[in-house]
């Protein structure tokens, strides 16, 4: 417990300086693609993915699909995406048995979809451009609103597990995830939501908010369950590769997949409403 204490409080204190110091820098984006490529890594691994050819082309695309939808240029990502599946397919069938069925999809999810997730905080950090009722400062507040949410379920969630769990949920995909402690982080999520709210309006806002306090209260319990189900979609891979970690990184929570598997299925829902908030003009 003090190695994981520790090193969730050193993720925390880099996650706090990027955030506060780089946001909307390269730094910044450059942070979400080494997520990617380092996640897809772990997620190829886990997999079988012996192909080394496959695996290296598969990160390098990972970390450049974070990077092609946060500066978009007048090549079309998904032409991209169109010829990064042809290639996966094509080994597939020329090194067949090396590269199987599962090696090809699961490829195509750890240097496709899970980079998508994470280009999402530099999409959300760019949503002022798109939306007038937004600026920067704005967004900034929406990364962390999202990622601390994420974070933040999972460990009150865990607390509140411990204290007073009794009925579990996914025994099977995950033994200590309670009934109890899903409920505890939705609950105490929402109350933190609220104060980073109250916050931000009174302290940090330069103009009247562009999103209402009833739409942040509304998106915080489904950020929260989100969360959860990014977390045991990431423990349902490991358990059809009967895996404890995708991998040491980090001492004491496992790999980039292990740590933030709950951001990278809440980072594009929350994008996935705000656009339809903006576009409904509610």
């Amino acid at each position: 417990m003090k190695e994981r204490v520790i090193s969730g409080v050193t993720i925390a204190v880099i996650l706090i300086v990027i955030w506060l110091f780089f946001f909307k820098s390269i730094v910044f984006d450059l942070f979400f693609a080494i997520l990617a490529a380092m996640a897809c890594f772990e997620l190829t691994r886990c997999i079988g993915l012996k192909n080394k050819y496959v695996q290296v082309v598969a990160i390098a695309f990972a970390f450049a699909w974070v990077l092609g939808i946060a500066y978009p240029s007048r090549i079309p990502m998904s032409a991209l995406v169109i010829l990064f599946v042809i290639f996966v397919c094509l080994m597939a069938v020329t090194n067949y048995p090396e590269i199987e069925f599962q090696h090809m999809a699961g490829t195509i999810y750890a240097a496709v979809v899970v980079p998508t997730a994470f280009a999402m905080g530099p999409v959300i950090g760019d949503l002022y451009k798109t939306y007038e009722f937004l600026d920067l400062r704005e967004c900034q507040f929406f990364v962390w609103y999202v990622v601390a949410s994420s974070l933040f379920t999972d460990v009150f969630a865990q607390l509140s597990g411990m204290a007073f769990g009794k009925h579990k949920v996914t025994p099977k995909l995950s033994e200590k995830k309670t009934l109890e402690g899903c409920i505890g982080g939705v609950v105490v999520v929402f109350f933190l939501n609220l104060l980073w709210y109250f916050l931000y309006v009174h302290f940090f806002a330069t103009k009247p908010f562009g999103v209402p306090l009833w739409f942040c209260c509304l998106m915080s319990p489904f950020m929260s369950v989100a969360s959860m189900f990014g977390d045991l979609t990431a423990s349902l891979i490991k358990r059809n590769y009967n895996i404890k970690d995708y991998s040491k990184l980090i001492p004491g929570h496992g790999g980039i997949m292990d740590r933030f598997d709950s951001v990278i299925m809440v980072l594009p829902m929350f994008y996935a409403f705000i656009a339809i908030f903006g576009s409904v003009g509610v």
